[in-house]
């Protein structure tokens, strides 16, 4: 009788798991689902991009949705996108997001890359990158969308 009432708080504590779980990922999957769909709308009301390659999410003193794109003219753009405000560029003058990645990786040769995301501040524009090496620090930093040159580097220590 008790291995029977063992066995089914068991039971009962693993379903309720499994179904917080299930709650949270279709909760998180909605939230994105939503904000992409919002975004889309944005490019289409705002911006001349008619290719949408990614989209993605930048959060520094201001947070902007992130469209990787082509434009009516073929060319490679990103735009920075909030509620309020759109700021664009070209991504034909930018160092490509390879670039970038080969040359953190040859940095942090034992670093495992978690982002990359073309950022904004203010005017400057570059390629943030967000890494967690070995010890468990996260690293952000920050390359010249155009030059490619490290702009900014920061650590923030796990404990």
């Amino acid at each position: 009788m008790f291995v029977r009432i063992v066995v089914g708080v068991i039971a009962v504590i693993l379903l309720t798991g499994a179904g917080f779980a299930y709650h949270l990922t279709s909760s998180v999957a909605g939230e994105r689902q939503a904000f992409d769909e919002v975004v889309r709308q944005w490019v289409q009301d705002r911006t001349t991009i008619t290719e949408i390659e990614s989209i993605d999410e930048y959060r520094g003193k201001e947070s902007y949705a992130v469209v990787l794109g082509k434009n009516k003219a073929g060319t490679s753009v990103v735009a920075w996108l909030t509620d309020k405000t759109a700021a664009f560029d070209s991504m034909e003058r930018a160092v490509p997001r390879k670039n970038v990645e080969e040359a953190v990786r040859k940095s942090f040769p034992n670093a495992e890359i978690r982002h990359i995301v073309p950022g904004l501040d203010a005017e400057k524009r570059f390629w943030e990158v967000t890494l967690k090496d070995q010890n468990g620090r996260f690293h952000y930093l920050h390359y010249d969308l155009f030059s490619g040159a490290l702009i900014t580097a920061y650590t923030l220590s796990p404990t």
